[in-house]
């Protein structure tokens, strides 16, 4: 493992996951319908979308793209500068999501009304703060009995990564990087030990 990948774990040293398996994603999306309406859509924008919660608390109207069906996130990185010291450009990435999340989006922030008023449009959609989105997140987790160091939006995130890689149609290395908005395939390829972990795990299973 090179030094970027080694970066960013998704087992702790103990051998515990830090991220949730496809079963528990789908728990976890079962649990935020009990949460008020403005808090499911953040956490079903968290499962489709792989963001981490800071980038969609930023989200305004003018993020979601409804003829495009995706959402564009401002990428944000734990190093402000680079290599050389200089400060990184902003850089935006554009991820598809699911029609029916763009259209509960719209239905509940009228996203076509505020997109032709120019501070409407500017507005963060979820005028929370990020220790109440994380609050959120962890209740949700809970309900859907989640527990253990992968109860995150890191771990939600991580999931998001290995399941746009080990699906029946794996998506590109490089596009996931994109998704994800990694600096380099280095970093993504770290989801592919999860994948071999998780296959094993599935034939061991069988044998019981």
């Amino acid at each position: 493992m090179n030094k970027k990948s080694s970066e960013m774990r998704i087992l702790t040293n103990e051998g515990e996951r830090l991220y949730l398996t496809a079963e528990e994603r789908a728990r976890f999306l079962a649990s935020s319908k009990q949460e008020k309406r403005e808090n499911r859509l953040f956490c079903a924008a968290l499962h489709f979308t792989g963001c981490r919660p800071s980038e969609l608390l930023e989200l305004t109207a003018s993020s979601i793209s409804i003829d495009e069906q995706a959402i564009v996130v401002r990428t944000l990185k734990k190093r402000k500068l680079d290599k050389n010291g200089n400060i990184k450009a902003i850089k935006y990435r554009t991820i598809p999501v699911p029609e029916q999340l763009i259209d509960e989006l719209d239905l509940v922030f009228d996203l076509r009304k505020k997109a032709l008023k120019t501070k409407s449009k500017q507005a963060c959609l979820w005028p929370m703060s990020r220790p109440t989105a994380w609050r959120m997140i962890k209740r949700v987790m809970s309900r859907a009995e989640i527990n253990g160091k992968q109860a995150t939006a890191k771990g939600l995130r991580h999931g998001f990564g290995i399941a746009m890689l080990s699906g029946a149609k794996p998506a590109p290395l490089n596009i996931v990087r994109d998704l994800l908005g990694h600096a380099d395939t280095s970093t993504t390829e770290i989801y592919l030990q999860a994948i071999g972990q998780e296959k094993r795990k599935m034939v061991m299973d069988a044998w019981e």
